[in-house]
């Protein structure tokens, strides 16, 4: 069923509102998957947002950057911390552009 709109206001609900790219965008470079579910895209959000954990948990990029930051000391496998840490950057990104683009198709 088509939702109805009263005086420009979505009486339905929610569903084909228009959102702001830049918030879904900064949403998911703080953590990818919050634009999407911002989005209301939920299964994209969980796919980037587990994407993202189990990579970083599987090539030890944060654990690699707490350790830095703490000791001073270098990774103890740099070219596997450095290869994450390109991993989770891309997946940023995506995630970042995917969200904005969304977002500002939903403003059509």
């Amino acid at each position: 069923m088509p939702s109805q709109k009263q005086a420009g206001v979505n009486v339905m609900g929610t569903e084909g509102a228009s959102k702001n790219p830049w918030i879904a965008g900064i949403l998911s470079g703080i953590l990818p998957g919050l634009g999407q579910f911002y989005n209301r895209q939920w299964l994209k959000g969980v796919g980037f947002l587990l994407g993202t954990l189990v990579v970083d948990g599987v090539l030890g990029v944060t654990a690699g950057m707490i350790k830095f930051f703490q000791s001073g000391a270098p990774p103890e496998n740099t070219g596997q911390f450095l290869f994450g840490s390109l991993i989770v950057l891309a997946l940023v990104i995506w995630s970042i552009s995917d969200a904005a683009r969304t977002a500002k198709r939903s403003q059509m």
